[in-house]
């Protein structure tokens, strides 16, 4: 005899089988503290005057671009610090690994237009960047730049 069919009864669903370690999903990636920077110690002034070099060479080399070059020039050594796709770095920071950083966070200055500004406009103004160069050598660690916008210049990995 068989049992009478039940309307209200839903159909099993059927059953995945246990994933095997070759279809299993990777595992998570190790994640450093979210939000703090691993950071070394203070970029020396050697390596902060070559990577200004560089950046400067890069400045020059765009303002050859009449009209549009002197604009993007300008933009680009303003806010080089703050430029989201460089993470913090300048082309000249980046390619002696050296990150300018918030002085009290030691967070990088991506996206930070404001700080990125303030410690490079100055080197805008005539023979400024004389003074900042002799502010650096006395100082070791913090141009006029830096310590007004309250940031520092690191070496990175």
């Amino acid at each position: 005899m068989s049992d009478p069919v039940n309307p209200n009864t839903k159909p099993e669903e059927p059953v995945a089988p246990p994933p095997t370690p070759e279809s299993a999903p990777p595992p998570p990636a190790e994640a450093s503290a979210a939000g703090v920077p691993t950071v070394g110690p203070e970029a020396s002034v050697g390596s902060r005057v070559v990577a200004a070099l560089i950046d400067g060479l890069i400045g020059g080399v765009i303002s050859l671009v009449p009209v549009i070059g002197w604009i993007v020039s300008i933009a680009y050594l303003i806010t080089r610090d703050a430029l989201p796709f460089l993470d913090g770095q300048s082309i000249g920071k980046k390619a002696l690994n050296l990150r300018a950083v918030d002085a009290a966070t030691l967070a990088p200055l991506t996206n930070n237009w404001g700080s990125s500004a303030v410690r490079n406009v100055v080197l805008f103004i005539p023979f400024f960047a004389i003074v900042e160069l002799v502010v650096l050598i006395s100082n070791k660690s913090q141009r006029l730049g830096d310590q007004w916008a309250k940031t520092k210049v690191v070496q990175v990995s």
